[in-house]
């Protein structure tokens, strides 16, 4: 292996582990200052596990390359094999590089499912209330965790004895070269597949179905395909140690380090969306409201509608706007939580007995307009926050700051 080969590699392993700690810190400043320290659940605290697993991870495959050179028991002739002194150099890397093989391959292995739990974890929790789901979830624990402890068998016994997998000569075969085993490295990206494809597929029919504007539907379609570029990322891994593995071991420690990144920000991702969609929201919600107070000064408050629109019994008349369910999803985390038999929704902030459609996070009665109109009375929607709408709104252009309900 060439020395900028090396040195380029090691700026890249650093350099991911960087970003995944800074995106895992991220999570968690945004579970704290949203919801607090009550907040933390077990996906959290399997995410910190997975944060140790993968740094371990990390250390590895750099020790693969800048200490071991990138040699392990792969690509040799029996010729070389026979030939090459038990007390040299060589012998010495390719022993330990192997060494280090099969505990970095455990470690990617451990990090990928581990990141499933949290996905279990997320998704439980995201879909409380909705039918059939905890049914879905207790599923899919136990794929998860068949599935792991099938690719440990794999790993253990693929090669029997196990300490063949460091064996130098007489040659110990395809299975004992952890750095190129077809069995083991194949085995791991098809398991690895049928668990995305498993996990993808509890919250994308949920999202699909669920009464969510488009664009927010879309966001949330794209974010929970996730696992299609962390199974692009396993095949390709799968592909390069395949056929050029007996060209560069180092293969196997270059793309576990590659899907491991990818696995862990698509992991990250749902919980640190929310904290960015709501900092671009209050920087569009200033210059919007920079822009009303310096552009028209005929505002007034939603409660303190204008004279001529009272009608002859003295009361409202209901506007032509209706409220607008842009508000900050992820905030209680639930896609749909309706309780079966009532339309009594529940969450974090409370709940509401009454009939209600789901919409991101903000839920509002059938029909029953905005407090204090004439068709809404104290059982509508409770504004939280003062808006200021202009007359022109109020004729059809739905001019809105921002909406937190």
């Amino acid at each position: 292996m060439s020395s900028d080969a090396e040195q380029a590699f090691i700026r890249e392993v650093w350099g991911v582990q960087g970003a995944a700690y800074l995106v895992v810190g991220l999570r968690y400043y945004s579970r704290f200052s949203t919801l607090g320290w009550d907040s933390l659940a077990w996906d959290d605290a399997i995410m910190l596990v997975a944060v140790l697993v993968y740094s371990a991870e990390s250390v590895m495959a750099y020790f693969v390359v800048a200490h071991w050179k990138g040699l392990a028991n792969n690509a040799m002739t029996d010729e070389q094999r026979a030939a090459l002194d038990p007390q040299s150099l060589e012998w010495y890397l390719r022993v330990n590089g192997s060494k280090t093989h099969v505990a970095g391959l455990l470690l990617y292995t451990t990090l990928l499912w581990l990141l499933k739990a949290c996905w279990l974890v997320y998704y439980a929790r995201l879909t409380e209330g909705v039918r059939h789901m905890k049914q879905v979830i207790r599923w899919g624990i136990g794929i998860v965790g068949a599935t792991y402890v099938s690719c440990l068998l794999v790993a253990f016994f693929k090669c029997i004895p196990f300490n063949h997998q460091w064996q130098i000569n007489p040659s110990p075969g395809n299975h004992c070269m952890p750095a190129v085993s077809t069995l083991q490295t194949v085995y791991v990206m098809v398991m690895n597949t049928l668990t995305d494809f498993y996990l993808m597929a509890i919250p994308l029919p949920v999202v699909w179905k669920s009464h969510l504007p488009w664009r927010k539907k879309l966001v949330l379609l794209v974010m929970f395909s996730g696992g299609f570029l962390e199974m692009a990322f396993g095949i390709l891994r799968c592909v390069s140690i395949l056929t050029l593995g007996d060209i560069d071991p180092a293969q196997s420690g270059y793309w576990s380090v590659r899907e491991s990144f990818v696995s862990v920000v698509l992991t990250n991702l749902p919980m640190i969306y929310p904290m960015f969609r709501k900092f671009i929201e209050k920087t569009r919600s200033a210059n919007r409201s920079k822009a009303t107070s310096q552009g028209d000064s005929r505002g007034y408050r939603l409660n303190s509608l204008p004279p001529n629109r009272i009608d002859a019994t003295g009361r409202r008349k209901q506007s032509s706007f209706s409220v607008p369910s842009d508000t900050g999803w992820g905030s209680e985390e639930h896609i749909v939580h309706e309780r079966e038999g009532s339309g009594k929704l529940a969450g974090e902030g409370g709940s509401l007995d009454i009939p209600v459609h789901r919409t991101g996070g903000v839920s509002y009665a059938e029909g029953k307009g905005i407090p204090g109109s004439a068709t809404g009375g104290d059982q509508g929607i409770f504004v939280t926050k003062e808006y200021i709408v202009t007359e022109g709104s109020l004729r059809g252009s739905k001019n809105y700051g921002k909406s937190d309900y």
